[in-house]
């Protein structure tokens, strides 16, 4: 018997045995998993690299959310309330030939002497920045110069609550994230002056600071409100920012 012939009883020993196999797995009701694990398995592995390579990428949500919080969920004002302590629903809109400063409370807009102040008045869109990816440009030391007058007439030299450093961004869908960042720096601090150091503080209840001996920590860039007179130079402006879209 020489080898081919070998080869060939060898291969049909192989076929009768899984062809007994089979009829054996058929007459015992028996389903063969083997192949279904094989598929798990690769699945779960395949799964596994898939979160790896996400936690080590990471990834970054820069959509905007569709709306604000609903109505509903915003406190009613205390009749009796200070006006100036109260929260201005201050809201800044950005669109794409145009930027405009409101308020939901009706505390700030339509004052006599301040036109900015107010739905009617707008700071026209600007020179584009960039030649290859043109970035819409507003006026923003306007925007600023008008948030602290806001902030400065209001709580300067006074204590500021927290809820008062509320602002809601809205924003055209087209605009760039290049705009909303340089309105957001308009709405949190006032801008410097070209080549001076700026000095912004942020507030905090956080027991860190309200438990400190000073109630100004430099390092952490924050202060405590309740112990602090407001100064609209050295303060934050609006820095509690909520995104909506027009």
């Amino acid at each position: 018997m020489n080898a081919a012939q070998v080869r060939s009883k060898a291969r049909l020993a192989m076929k009768r045995r899984a062809e007994e196999i089979e009829q054996e797995e058929i007459e015992g009701g028996e389903i063969n998993l083997i192949p279904y694990l094989d598929i798990v398995t690769n699945l779960m592995l395949f799964l596994l690299a898939s979160i790896s390579s996400g936690l080590i990428l990471g990834q970054l949500n820069t959509t905007l959310p569709d709306q604000g919080p609903p109505q509903s969920a915003m406190k009613q004002s205390d009749p009796n309330q200070d006006p100036n302590q109260k929260p201005l629903q201050l809201i800044v809109a950005v669109t794409k030939s145009e930027l405009y400063v409101t308020s939901r409370t009706g505390l700030e807009g339509g004052e006599p002497g301040r036109p900015f102040v107010n739905p009617r008045a707008k700071i026209p869109r600007g020179p584009d920045v960039g030649d290859k990816h043109p970035i819409p440009s507003f006026d923003y030391r306007r925007l600023n110069d008008a948030l602290v007058e806001i902030a400065a007439r209001r709580w300067k030299n006074r204590k500021r609550l927290l809820p008062t450093f509320q602002v809601f961004l809205v924003v055209d869908n087209e605009i760039p994230y290049g705009t909303i960042v340089a309105v957001m720096d308009a709405l949190r601090c006032k801008l410097p002056a070209e080549e001076a150091a700026q000095v912004c503080l942020f507030p905090s209840d956080e027991e860190a600071i309200k438990s400190a001996p000073e109630p100004e920590d430099m390092l952490s860039n924050i202060y405590d409100p309740e112990r602090v007179s407001y100064d609209p130079e050295r303060h934050a402006l609006f820095h509690d920012i909520i995104f909506s879209r027009l």
